[in-house]
């Protein structure tokens, strides 16, 4: 009853065992369960999640309030508790659509997808914030186009991006994050490097020389006017 961590379970009756067993856990590594609700809502005391889309199976729902995976992969229900800090989600295949469950989330500080874990090639952030997430990493998504605005990262200190080799650019306002000090890039296109050129020029010209660039593990220069600028 007192355990608060535990990882790679699964039991037979979905996440309702978890707030039976382990009514004070903290850390939790678990799959997308395919067949149930994964309410993770009442566990009051966890703040690190990782879910893992593995395996899933179809399944419709309508409910409101849930996320919901792509009918490739089946319809999903999840709920996160308001403690979370930490999430990561991998190979669930979500819709960006349900990425507003998450911005509502108050104390998130780190999200990390990964290997397919939302899915599609547009991400329209909205106008919803997150509202305490300090360190954002996209690895291995077919995202090709993100829209998004410094009010939607108020505290956004990391971004990290990793193999989206589809995504065009990192979207120019970012840059104007006051708290965003890094951004790291690895194995993506030619067209986001450019991207970032951009957002370390025009944060030059603000004076803001303390973001660091870093691609493929080399960060890039800071930035240096020509006669034409």
């Amino acid at each position: 009853m007192k355990l608060e961590l535990i990882s790679n379970v699964l039991l037979g009756d979905g996440v309702d065992n978890f707030k039976k067993c382990f009514p004070r856990i903290k850390e939790l590594a678990s799959p997308l369960y395919s067949d149930k609700e994964n309410d993770f809502e009442e566990l009051l005391y966890l703040e690190i999640l990782e879910l893992d889309g593995s395996g899933s199976r179809r399944r419709e729902s309508t409910e409101p309030g849930f996320l919901r995976s792509e009918p490739n992969l089946g319809k999903k229900q999840i709920r996160f508790p308001a403690a979370l800090k930490k999430l990561k989600i991998l190979r669930c295949r979500l819709p960006w659509s349900d990425m507003s469950i998450i911005q509502s989330l108050p104390n998130l500080e780190v999200l990390l997808l990964e290997d397919n874990g939302f899915e599609g090639t547009l991400w329209e952030t909205g106008e919803k914030q997150f509202q305490q997430l300090k360190i954002l990493c996209l690895d291995d998504l077919n995202i090709k186009q993100w829209e998004a605005s410094s009010l939607n990262f108020p505290r956004l200190e990391q971004l990290e991006v990793v193999g989206c080799v589809d995504l065009e650019e990192i979207p120019l306002e970012l840059g104007d994050i006051s708290t965003l000090h890094t951004i790291k890039v690895y194995d993506c296109a030619p067209s986001l490097r450019v991207s970032l050129l951009k957002i370390q020029k025009e944060q030059y010209d603000v004076g803001n020389c303390e973001l660091k660039i870093i691609v493929d593990g080399v960060e890039m220069p800071s930035f240096v006017p020509t006669y034409d600028d």
